[in-house]
């Protein structure tokens, strides 16, 4: 029969771990400030709840029964796990963690920034995971906003009160092209930019006319060869066709495109384009949380 968890007084607990750990009853009532008589009565009490004698009096002190020896450890574990989602003062232990993360990175972020996160995260003797979360019915910011996610990755500057942000870096955009494109060698002016076609990412109507708007303004509309919904396929498409694109000059330096990429200044008025590190508010008393996110721009 399955053992009903409101029938059990939980205080007990730490009667037994005192018990296991002073190996007599007196110092174990005075570790936990009580009289030997309640001390010996929760002993009764924990005796009936395990149905075992868990101590035997003895000239050494209290002697654990095998079944004590049994459980003192999970209980140990499980007291300590108590104390340190109570305890605010308590450092986070990313050695005695085993949790997951959630981030969303943006279109091109698992690329790029992922690496560096996971290098970081693999030079700790911790067990944390960290799960890309895809950002693609809801964008990351929405997904923060929800709790559903523990960080996101936009260039974007959240509006909503609930939320928190901090700059992780500047990323200067760049033009690419094939390596042995007819036309492009080394520079590219703004005449020839609207001339050759483009390899351009999806990022939802908003951020397309906004983008499309400011193109306008610097006397021209792109034509479009390809849109595409995966960040990393656009350096793919540009090594194969004629089609040129603008992308984050991180993504351009990546090694495996390097040999296959010219890189040409970008022709537009475009200052280097921020990229923040956005969270929830309610996230920031969360250790752990703060443990990553330091981590994350340490990066």
């Amino acid at each position: 029969m399955k053992l009903n968890l409101r029938s059990v007084d939980l205080n007990l607990l730490t009667i037994f771990d005192a018990i296991m750990a002073h190996g007599q009853m007196s110092k174990a009532a005075e570790a936990l400030h009580m009289t030997q008589p309640a001390a010996s009565h929760a002993l009764k009490r924990l005796r009936h709840t395990f149905d075992d004698e868990l101590f035997i009096r003895s000239r050494q002190g209290m002697k654990p029964t095998p079944r004590a020896q049994e459980i003192a450890g999970p209980i140990r574990e499980i007291l300590t796990q108590i104390v340190e989602t109570l305890d605010s003062d308590q450092p986070f232990n990313p050695e005695a963690s085993k949790r997951g993360f959630k981030i969303a990175f943006g279109r091109y972020g698992e690329l790029i920034l992922l690496p560096k996160i996971l290098n970081q995260v693999n030079a700790c003797p911790t067990d944390i995971s960290i799960h890309s979360y895809l950002d693609d019915d809801e964008t990351g910011i929405e997904l923060v906003k929800e709790g559903n996610i523990d960080f996101c990755f936009d260039f974007v500057l959240p509006q909503d009160q609930r939320l928190d942000h901090c700059q992780f870096n500047q990323e200067e955009l760049v033009v690419i092209a094939r390596k042995d494109h007819p036309r492009l060698t080394n520079n590219i002016c703004i005449e020839e930019f609207f001339a050759e076609k483009h390899i351009v990412m999806s990022f939802g109507n908003d951020r397309r006319e906004l983008l499309q708007q400011f193109m306008a303004k610097q006397g021209g509309k792109r034509k479009i060869l390809a849109e595409v919904n995966q960040y990393i396929a656009v350096p793919t498409l540009v090594m194969q066709t004629d089609g040129i694109a603008i992308v984050p000059r991180q993504m351009a330096q990546f090694f495996l495109y390097q040999h296959q990429l010219t890189i040409l200044p970008l022709p537009l008025k475009i200052p280097p384009l921020p990229t923040y590190l956005i969270w929830h508010k309610a996230m920031n008393r969360d250790k752990g949380h703060t443990w990553l996110k330091q981590l994350i721009l340490g990066c």
